[in-house]
C-alpha cells in the first residue's frame, strides 16, 4: 500500500514538473486566440475522426481476442472494453494504464488467465508496431534536420521488428536463447519458456486474424495521424507537409509510457519539443490541447459506459 502511494505522487509530481516546464515558457493569450479563430468545420471533422478511430481500435482488439477464444466476439462489447480503458488511462501509469483494466475484464472468466492476458500485450504491441513502421517509412522520405530523432525511431523500429520474428519463429528464438540459457536457473527457465509459449500462440494460432488485426492497426494509425494533421490545418490555415507528423507523433506515443498521470504533462510537452519548429510554439501547445481535448471526450465518454457496464457482461469471454 505504501508503494502504490509512493508512486502516485511519483507520477503527479512527473506530470506536474512538465506542465511547469511548459506554463513558464508560452504565451497562453496568443494560444487560445489560436483555438478560438481554428477552423470550426476541419477541427469537428478530426474529432469525429478522433471518435471513429475508438471503433478501429476495438476491432484490433477484437481479432486479437478471438485467436485464443476461438469464436466471434461482439464488437459493440469490445468497443465498450475499449472505452473504459481509455477512462481509466486517466487514473492508472503511463497512457497505456488502462490496459490492467482491460485485463481484468478478460481474465476474469479463463481458466487460464495468463495466456488470455496476452491478448492486450498484444494489442499494444501492434500498435507500437504499426506507428513505428510508418515512422521509420516517413523519416526515409523526410528532407528536413533528422539528427538523433532518425536513429531512435529506427532503433525503435529494428527492435519491434526483432521481436515479431523472436515470437512468431522458434528458431531465432532458439538462436539466441540458447547460449545464455546455461547461465539462467532453471525455475526461470520454465518461467520464460511458459512466457514464450503464450506470446508465441498469438503468432501461430491464427495467422489470418493476427495480420487482419495489423492490417487494422496500420489504417487506425494512419486515421489518428490524418486527424492531428487536420487539427493543425484548422489552427494554422496552412497547407502543411504530413511527413513530420508521421514521424513526430510515434514518438509522442512512446513519452506517454513515462510513468505520469495518463501521459499528462509529458504529452504536451512532447508536442512542443518535437514540433516547435515545424509549426511554431505556441501553435504546437494548441494542437497538443486540442488533442488532450479529445482525450478527456474520450474519457468521458468512458466514464459512462463503466457506470453503466455489468459485470454479468463479462460473460462473452467464456470460452465455449
Amino acid at each position: 500500500m505504501k508503494k502504490n502511494i509512493i508512486f502516485t505522487i511519483f507520477r503527479v509530481f512527473i506530470s506536474i514538473f512538465f506542465i511547469y516546464l511548459i506554463a513558464r515558457k508560452l504565451n497562453y493569450k496568443e494560444i487560445f486566440e489560436i483555438i478560438r479563430n481554428s477552423n470550426l468545420l476541419i477541427l469537428t471533422f478530426a474529432f469525429i475522426l478522433l471518435f471513429l478511430i475508438n471503433f478501429l481500435l476495438a476491432l484490433r482488439f477484437k481479432y486479437i481476442l478471438e485467436i485464443y477464444f476461438k469464436k466471434r466476439l461482439s464488437l459493440y462489447f469490445v468497443w465498450k472494453i475499449t472505452m473504459i480503458g481509455l477512462f481509466f488511462n486517466n487514473f492508472l501509469p503511463t497512457s497505456a494504464g488502462g490496459d490492467i483494466v482491460k485485463i481484468f475484464y478478460v481474465v476474469k472468466e479463463q481458466k487460464q488467465k495468463f495466456l488470455s492476458g496476452i491478448s492486450i500485450l498484444l494489442d499494444r504491441y501492434i500498435g507500437s508496431l504499426t506507428v513505428m513502421t510508418m515512422g521509420a517509412i516517413s523519416i526515409s522520405f523526410y528532407q528536413g534536420e533528422k539528427g538523433k530523432i532518425y536513429h531512435l525511431i529506427f532503433i525503435l523500429f529494428f527492435l519491434l521488428i526483432f521481436v515479431f520474428y523472436f515470437f512468431s519463429k522458434r528458431k531465432v528464438a532458439v538462436f539466441f536463447y540458447s547460449p545464455i540459457k546455461k547461465f539462467i536457473p532453471s525455475f526461470l527457465n520454465e518461467k520464460l519458456l511458459n512466457l514464450y509459449n503464450s506470446i508465441n500462440f498469438y503468432f501461430i494460432e491464427n495467422t489470418k486474424k493476427l495480420y487482419f488485426s495489423i492490417l487494422i492497426s496500420f489504417f487506425l494509425q494512419f486515421l489518428s495521424i490524418l486527424s492531428q494533421y487536420l487539427i493543425s490545418f484548422s489552427i494554422t490555415g496552412k497547407t502543411l507537409s504530413i511527413l513530420p507528423f508521421f514521424i513526430f507523433i510515434p514518438l509522442v506515443w512512446v513519452s506517454t509510457l513515462i510513468p505520469s498521470l495518463g501521459g499528462l504533462g509529458i504529452r504536451e510537452f512532447s508536442y512542443i519539443f518535437l514540433f516547435s519548429d515545424f509549426l511554431g510554439k505556441n501553435n504546437a501547445y494548441a494542437l497538443s490541447l486540442l488533442c488532450l481535448l479529445s482525450v478527456i471526450l474520450n474519457s468521458i465518454i468512458g466514464g459512462f459506459i463503466f457506470l453503466s457496464f455489468r459485470n454479468k457482461n463479462v460473460k462473452e469471454f467464456k470460452v465455449e
